[in-house]
């Protein structure tokens, strides 16, 4: 019981047995008081308890989502997209991902760029999860000059290519054939790294040049020595 309605009671009880007007009066006015205190205390009580329950309602709802609730998440693999290198001599590969929405979540994409690989992100898209992952890119890229484009409904990635001695190198496809292990062994074989031009000359050129390679591969690979290609060949 609180101090306030102990000394209610106590003054009830005088009221009780009190014999002179004049101490009852003095007592009923005492006790009127201390009946307004009461209920003054009482709503003071009442409005704390709803403060403090608001506050704990607004920490919940702001309350971040834990580390180890996002290492757990489950993503959807995006396998719908485009990528387009533009024109010859172009600096970027750019990579056309559509997302309905997914401008409303663009703090919640998040981009990995390596010199071999990408990796795309996008957390709670309308309460599910989508990413988007290569390596073994054809070619290398410059990770820190490659970047991401958040649209209303699309996201575009942009890769920025390697420049080579006279120009961006022109990607046949966007993930390599072999894997980029087998680098180093072309690097040690001259005649390996000159075989693998061959055959990317080959598969750009024209009808009467894939002839003239054909040739030169087919010798080669005999260990005959390839004639060399007169000029009116081309």
């Amino acid at each position: 019981m609180s101090t306030v309605a102990s000394e209610i009671t106590e003054v009830e009880n005088l009221l009780a047995v009190a014999t002179f007007d004049g101490v009852k009066a003095v007592l009923n006015a005492h006790l009127a008081k201390l009946k307004k205190s009461e209920i003054d205390l009482a709503a003071k009580k009442e409005r704390e308890a709803a403060a403090k329950s608001t506050e704990v309602g607004d920490a919940a709802e702001k309350k971040p989502i834990s580390v180890a609730a996002i290492s757990k998440t489950a993503y959807i693999p995006i396998e719908d997209f485009a990528w387009d290198q533009g024109e010859y001599g172009s600096q970027t590969i750019s990579i056309f991902i559509d997302l309905d929405g997914v401008g409303a979540a663009k703090d919640r994409v998040e981009t990995n760029f390596a010199a071999n690989s990408f990796d795309l992100k996008v957390t709670d898209l309308n309460g599910k999860n989508y990413r988007l992952f290569k390596d073994n890119l054809e070619k290398n890229i410059v990770p820190d000059k490659c970047k991401a484009i958040v649209k209303a409904n699309k996201i575009v990635l942009k890769l920025q290519k390697v420049k080579g001695e006279y120009s961006y190198e022109q990607w046949s496809s966007l993930i390599g054939k072999k894997k980029k292990t087998d680098e180093p062994a072309a690097k040690k074989d001259p005649m390996g790294g000159i075989m693998d031009m061959m055959k990317d000359l080959y598969e750009d050129g024209d009808e009467n040049m894939k002839k003239i390679i054909g040739e030169a591969m087919l010798k080669s690979q005999r260990g005959e020595k390839p004639e060399p290609p007169s000029v009116g060949d081309f």
